[in-house]
């Protein structure tokens, strides 16, 4: 009975959409649709499936041998891939109808930009499902006759970029399958086994972090699950191999990745041991008529705390609650002769030190 059910799940899923999907990707369908075993081997789940695909094509003995017709009393597509691989389709207007006019128009744009600045991070079954909403939109975006004409719906798209200030860095390459693979454990709530820096790990995902350019696994080590502050972050990028186990993931109701980050736990503190926070104090002296340090600081505060009230002669005076960061040093260290930290005395001794080392080469 689950044969049977697992391969009417595959039909449906090749009849919503356009696209070919190769065995992988249906591989991922079924598993975030929970209809294998999670436990087993990827190259065993692979085997499977591929098994679903023969019988579904009427060809048992596989595709190598192309003398025979297969029976295909489904109507299946065989489509070869890159080396070996196949890539499978259904007619999808062969018992269900798409009105890609109805979809409206804030919609399609929507989902155009999810597919433009998403696909990289969304799980590769939630991209699958996806599919045949961004095939509608890029055909609604492309025959509207309404307010608008198709060049600026294109336009628009096209108008919006994610971009990171300052000196750029290039993400690394991280394998999509690792990430996958993490997403399906935080929804499973099963606990990751993985290979790292050489090391073997069994951890319990707690979330995924983004902090462009880099992806962070956050988690917890299984033999410190129960230490309330060893949480560990894992470079999704350096995991060589990874896989869910059959155990479950213990994390606790009141976590929450965003006040997690919000309190400073990514940060890089110089001394690890001393995560106080401490009353910052700086006079700030805009330089020229052109500065915009005091509308962006009060725009975009430094924290909560932040408090600026005018001083003498054109300057002013920052108060704020923070952490010995090498972010906050390398944020004081850019604002230059604009800037002058008052206090505390650790953190102007902190500014002293790496200022001196940064001038030692050039003297």
């Amino acid at each position: 009975m689950s044969s049977f059910i697992r391969r009417l799940t595959i039909l449906e899923f090749l009849r919503s959409t356009r696209a070919e999907k190769s065995t992988e990707e249906i591989l991922h369908h079924l598993l975030g649709s929970g209809y294998l075993d999670e436990s087993q081997s990827p190259a065993t789940l692979k085997r499977l499936v591929q098994r679903d695909m023969n019988f579904l094509y009427g060809k048992d003995d596989g595709f190598d041998e192309e003398d025979d017709e297969p029976t295909n009393e489904f109507g299946l597509l065989a489509i070869r891939g890159t080396g070996k691989s196949w890539l499978w389709k259904l007619d999808p207007y062969a018992g269900m109808q798409f009105d890609y006019e109805k979809m409206p128009q804030y919609m399609a744009i929507a989902f155009a930009m999810a597919k433009k600045h998403l696909s990289n991070l969304l799980p590769r079954n939630t991209l699958s499902e996806l599919e045949r909403f961004f095939a509608q939109a890029e055909h609604r975006l492309e025959q509207s006759e309404q307010s608008l004409s198709p060049q600026l719906y294109s336009r628009l798209k096209e108008s919006v970029e994610f971009y990171q200030r300052g000196q750029r860095l290039q993400p690394a390459e991280f394998d999509v399958e690792h990430l996958d693979t993490i997403y399906r454990g935080i929804l499973l709530n099963r606990q990751l086994h993985f290979r790292y820096r050489g090391k073997e790990y069994r951890v319990h995902p707690f979330g995924v972090a983004i902090l462009l350019p880099k992806l962070y696994l956050v988690g917890k080590k299984h033999e410190d699950i129960h230490e309330p502050d060893q949480y560990r972050h894992f470079l999704i990028h350096k995991i060589e191999s990874i896989y869910i186990g059959n155990q479950s993931a213990e994390i606790p109701e009141s976590f929450s990745l965003k006040e997690y980050l919000e309190t400073g736990h990514m940060d890089v503190f110089i001394e690890p041991e001393d995560t106080r926070e401490y009353p910052l104090k700086l006079q700030i002296t805009p330089t020229g008529n052109k500065s915009n340090l005091i509308d962006d600081l009060l725009e975009n505060p430094i924290s909560s705390s932040q408090r600026i009230a005018p001083g003498t002669k054109g300057s002013y005076r920052l108060t704020a609650k923070v952490r010995r960061t090498i972010q906050l040093r390398n944020w004081l260290i850019s604002l230059g002769p604009e800037c002058t930290v008052e206090g505390p005395s650790i953190i102007r001794e902190d500014m002293r030190t790496y200022l001196q080392a940064t001038l030692a080469p050039y003297t």
